[in-house]
């Protein structure tokens, strides 16, 4: 089989806001996918995972090789029940999982500063981007184009709160507010 580039899915728990980002970043780097980050149909967190997992068997049978294989699992806390069993879902494969607790923005926030803030949920967060930030901000916009130049200090900003907040912290990723490991798609495909 002639090698064509990776095998690129990211699905997602949202709509647009994050399938918007993650297909502007993946066009930005120079892939040439149709739409590799979309909604999942079951956009519950095990609905994710579900499709997640469904994706990678789904490249395996075509003989893509494993090394070409990238699928990720993006979902938050936001309220949704199911969290823990999404993880492992995914345990026995090479699939990554992205989560933001409490939910994708806080990733958006780390564009505009570095901070530990917790927040009781999406909502608040959103008022607090809109208030201190972008008074434009609205989940479904297309935020890629508007944030590109900050993606640096956005990763900077997650590594400082995983690896200084959260150091010591043996709690899942669920448990912990505020959490994001979304740079790890960034730096994982870029």
């Amino acid at each position: 089989m002639k090698n064509i580039g990776p095998y690129i899915k990211i699905v997602c728990e949202g709509g647009k806001t994050e399938p918007n980002y993650f297909n502007g970043w993946l066009r930005s780097k120079g892939f040439k996918l149709p739409n590799p980050a979309f909604k999942a149909k079951d956009h519950s967190p095990k609905g994710v995972a579900k499709e997640a997992k469904n994706l990678y068997k789904e490249a395996l049978t075509l003989k893509i090789p494993p090394d070409q294989i990238h699928i990720w699992a993006v979902f938050d806390c936001d309220g949704h029940a199911g969290i823990p069993e999404a993880f492992d879902l995914l345990k026995p494969f090479p699939i990554k999982i992205a989560f933001s607790n409490v939910c994708f923005e806080f990733w958006i926030l780390l564009h505009f500063q570095r901070t530990s803030r917790q927040f009781q949920n999406c909502d608040a967060l959103v008022n607090f981007i809109q208030n201190e930030h972008d008074p434009n901000y609205a989940k479904s916009n297309d935020h890629f184009y508007r944030l590109k130049d900050k993606i640096p200090t956005a990763i900077e900003n997650a590594k400082w709160l995983n690896e200084t907040y959260w150091q010591s912290d043996n709690r899942p990723a669920w448990e912990r507010n505020p959490y994001t490991d979304v740079y790890q798609i960034l730096l994982s495909l870029g």
